[in-house]
């Protein structure tokens, strides 16, 4: 128990624990190796249901009472299932769209970038050092699951990943919440790696020093920022509207051809 108590807690290097019942059924549904599932007895009959016919894999399954899973639940309204899953660790190369999330703290934060970018398009999402675990329970769940099922890497070092991307004869663009391109003005060139700062200080210094453009989305009405994963969706959105374009198709064909 002393081992789930630390999974639960992000203490485990190997090992996170995904939370709930559908939550379970999604991530086994989409081939996520599942190693034990504590439960209490209210939900016994469904997660029995859910692990039938693993064959040569059976899933061990461990009973809770009730004071105890509330105890070990990651939430504060914890739903009575915990699955104990191993933590991806692949590391991040040059593809079409990568995010870079530098220093962002909140777990819900990263989770909704991690969903935004799996749903709109993106290849992966890198994590700086100093950001929110994207593999804590919280994450997890904020990215509805896609932080075990699309290419995450926590603790990411942000020069390697950029050196190889305009090794690549991509682009390092940093996202600012005022000064930048306008978003509808940004003609990307692929691959990009975007990058988003932290919610209350925005980009490190060392990585704003290290991007080749800065882009800004408009904002109406003196609203001064956007919450870090609606900032991710709506420039996703703008990559999305933009793809078909010569200028993102060029990378393809070989040629650098670009504008900012």
């Amino acid at each position: 128990m002393a081992e789930l108590r630390s999974i639960v807690r992000g203490e485990h290097p190997q090992f996170t624990v995904v939370d709930g019942v559908k939550l379970v059924a999604d991530i086994l549904s989409r081939g996520v190796g599942v190693q034990s599932v504590f439960t209490t007895r209210a939900h016994l009959a469904a997660v029995l249901s859910l692990l039938a016919g693993r064959g040569a894999h059976p899933v061990p399954v461990f009973l809770l009472d009730d004071e105890t899973a509330s105890r070990l639940a990651p939430s504060q309204h914890g739903q009575g299932v915990l699955a104990v899953v191993a933590r991806p660790s692949a590391p991040l190369g040059p593809a079409r769209v990568l995010l870079y999330l530098d220093r962002v703290q909140d777990p819900g934060n990263v989770g909704g970038v991690i969903r935004s970018a799996a749903a709109l398009g993106a290849c992966g999402v890198a994590c700086s050092g100093g950001c929110a675990d994207p593999f804590s329970p919280r994450a997890i769940r904020a990215a509805a699951g896609q932080s075990l099922l699309f290419p995450v890497q926590a603790n990411a070092a942000f020069p390697p990943l950029a050196d190889a991307v305009e090794a690549a004869g991509g682009q390092v663009v940093g996202t600012v919440a005022h000064g930048g391109v306008p978003l509808p003005r940004w003609a990307p060139r692929l691959p990009t790696l975007v990058v988003f700062g932290n919610e209350g200080s925005g980009l490190s210094p060392s990585v704003a020093a290290r991007c080749s453009l800065e882009v800004s989305i408009p904002l109406l009405r003196g609203v001064e920022s956007l919450n870090v994963g609606v900032s991710a969706a709506l420039v996703l959105a703008h990559l999305a509207r933009v793809a078909p374009s010569p200028i993102l198709e060029s990378w393809h064909g070989g040629g650098n051809d670009s504008s900012s």
